[in-house]
């Protein structure tokens, strides 16, 4: 007796409906032969699946085994028959990769320049997404890879290292903050600012640590790019918060002054999240692989 994959199916349609009644009725199936599909299924194994009650049916310990490798199988068929069914009409491979603002904007550009570069037959699909967002996305299957805030203390998935980000301050020329090299956070909140956009995951990071300091950001205009940001810093429109290599990188030419923060939180962990290293699709694991290996040391102080 083999392992039958619409058995499987079957198995969690049960476990979803709770009836097998109704899960015969989803599949379609008649009742007798799904009953004999659950038989066949526990006579395989030589446990008991599932447990009848007057309310339906309940799955055993070995059921629950069974429930989770069968979606881990199920899905990488799926995964399986897209990839080979893409490939045989010609079609290129798509990678869906969520980060946050920073990882979007400082380190990912590069990378993944040289990877599709590398990589001609595949795409990348990126969004930026607030760390939290990312970690839901990840769990229900919206994205492959997701780079996110270490420090935000996701358990129940894998985690891994990915870089260090830096948080920094700039002003421009005329700012009384011009010259200082290091600032709590705390005591620019009485200065005004210029942001990102409400949609920038890293400005409603920022702005959150305000609110929890007691105070609203005061934002005089908000922008779409960092340097934009810079532009506006440097004509003394307001002070921004920016990572500390795009602030360095555009410090000489828009005339900014950059100053180190000293709240714990403006050093944070990036890490690489994934809902199983083993079940990802090759060319995300491809991607993956590109991303563990990049060198993303954190740059050197002015």
């Amino acid at each position: 007796m083999r392992l039958d994959f619409i058995d499987l199916k079957l198995f969690t349609t049960l476990a979803e409906s709770g009836s097998l009644t109704e899960a015969a009725e989803r599949f379609p199936m008649a009742l007798s032969a799904a009953s004999q599909r659950l038989k066949k299924l526990e006579d395989l194994y030589g446990v008991q699946l599932v447990e009848r009650h007057s309310r339906g049916i309940a799955l055993t310990h070995a059921g629950d085994l069974l429930l989770h490798h069968a979606r881990r199988l199920l899905l990488g068929t799926e995964q399986l028959n897209g990839d080979m069914g893409r490939l045989s009409q010609g079609v290129r491979r798509e990678i869906r990769l969520m980060a946050n603002s920073v990882a979007s904007h400082e380190f990912l550009p590069d990378l993944l320049g040289r990877f599709l570069a590398a990589q001609p037959e595949l795409d990348v699909v990126l969004a930026e997404r607030p760390s939290r967002d990312i970690v839901t996305a990840i769990e229900d299957g919206e994205a492959d890879i997701g780079i996110l805030d270490g420090s935000l203390g996701v358990e129940r998935l894998p985690l891994l290292p990915f870089a260090r980000d830096r948080l920094v301050v700039i002003c421009g020329p005329a700012h009384p903050l011009h010259g200082t090299a290091s600032v709590a956070f705390a005591t620019l909140l009485d200065h005004a600012f210029v942001g990102l956009t409400e949609t920038s995951a890293m400005q409603g990071f920022v702005e959150s640590m305000a609110r929890r300091k007691g105070k609203a950001l005061r934002l005089r205009l908000r922008v779409s790019s960092f340097a934009a940001v810079a532009t506006l810093v440097g004509r003394n429109a307001g002070l921004a918060i920016l990572p500390a290599r795009s602030a360095r990188s555009l410090a000489q030419s828009h005339a900014l002054h950059v100053v180190e923060l000293t709240d714990p939180w403006a050093i944070r962990e990036l890490q690489l999240c994934v809902k199983d290293i083993d079940s990802l699709p090759a060319q995300a694991r491809l991607l993956l692989d590109a991303l563990l290996s990049a060198d993303h040391s954190e740059p050197a102080s002015d």
